[in-house]
């Protein structure tokens, strides 16, 4: 059963890189959102202390994903300015050859990655009100 694609991923922000790391997000949320029409949902969380942020994407398909990456790699290079850490990686749907790359290139040891390449069931509503 196909499903959408779903990757959260939460990073551990160096001391003192709070502000940087809240800059970035927003910066990276309005580069999604004018660029990016496929994606279906791009949130991000800080912790109560704001030193971990966790991401989350809705794609509708892995290739939506891959295109995401060439959207946002610049901002990747430019992560470890202010990015510890990757803490935890999840995948639901089926990884792409391309994401598995960037994931292993940038999971240092100690990283849980999570993988469910099967969709059960289930949906989406496009909005909520």
């Amino acid at each position: 059963m196909s499903g959408p694609f779903i990757y959260v991923g939460s990073y551990a922000i160096k001391d003192g890189k709070e502000q940087d790391a809240r800059k970035a997000f927003r910066e990276v949320a309005d580069l999604v959102e004018t660029n990016e029409p496929r994606v279906i949902a791009f949130n991000y969380w800080f912790d109560a202390l704001g030193r971990t942020v966790t991401a989350v994407q809705v794609h509708p398909d892995p290739a939506s994903m891959d295109f995401h990456l060439g959207v946002v790699a610049q901002h990747l290079d430019g992560a470890w300015d202010w990015i510890e850490s990757t803490v935890s990686e999840q995948v639901y749907g089926e990884p792409s050859a391309m994401l598995t790359n960037v994931m292993a290139q940038f999971a240092a040891p100690g990283t849980t990655v999570s993988l469910f390449p099967e969709h059960g069931g289930g949906f989406i509503r496009a909005s909520v009100r």
